[in-house]
Order: structure tokens, then sequence, then C-alpha cells
């Protein structure tokens, strides 16, 4: 009877739910939530994680890319309370898991340098390699 309710649990839970524990104490993660794939903001940050691709990784950074009517969109939206009629939201979660940027605004580099104000950023920075 265990592994039956367990077996059912999986299926309801998936195994990928609980993504962002495996970044925890290794990655900061952004996670963006928009409206659709074309979502002009969304396109300006990836194109800004290429161009910043030495800079990004320096950082830990992980991007986590949510669209709209995903499960994943729906499950992170509510456990992070984003409205739904939000076009485009991007967090940004330290190592620690917790938030520490919720804006709607598209600046890499204002993220760099939010991340390199933490004293764990400071820390990694002595053997940076860009």
């Amino acid at each position: 009877m265990r592994l039956l309710i367990i077996s059912f649990l999986l299926v309801i839970f998936p195994i990928h739910a609980e993504i962002l524990k495996d970044y925890r104490w290794t990655n900061r993660v952004i996670i963006t939530f928009s409206n659709t794939e074309e979502n002009t903001d969304r396109q300006f940050l990836i194109q800004q994680i290429r161009q910043y691709s030495c800079e990004y990784m320096n950082r830990d950074l992980v991007h986590i890319d949510l669209i709209q009517g995903t499960d994943e969109y729906k499950r992170l939206s509510q456990k992070f309370s984003i409205p739904d009629r939000t076009t485009f939201k991007l967090l940004l979660l330290g190592k620690d898991g917790d938030i520490k940027l919720s804006t709607s605004r598209v600046e890499l580099k204002n993220v760099f340098s939010l991340i390199d104000t933490m004293p764990m950023r400071k820390r990694e920075m002595q053997v940076e390699k860009c």
C-alpha cells in the first residue's frame, strides 16, 4: 500500500519539481516568466547571456526560462506569487535560494552588479577567470 501511495505521489509531483533544490549552494538562479517565447524582454535577456557568457558563468548563474502555459510556469508562478497577467518577470535567487531581485527590467549588467555586492561572490572574485 505504501509503495502504491509513493508511486501515485511521484506521478502527481514530478521529479523535476525539485529543480530549485538542485541548485542550492552551487548556483545563482535567474528565473524568467514570459507570456510568449517571442517576448522581447525574454529575447533580450537570452542575447545578453550569450554576449556576456564568461561573466555569466563566473557568477555561477543558471537560467530557468518559463513560458506561460507550461506546468513548470504554473507551479513556479504560484510558488513566487507571479500575477497571471505578467508579460515578463525576472527573479534572481541567491545560492541560498532566497530571492535577491524581482524585476520586470532586463539588464544583465545590473544583475551582475547586484551579485558582485554579495559576500559569497566577493570571495569568488578572487579566483575569477574573465
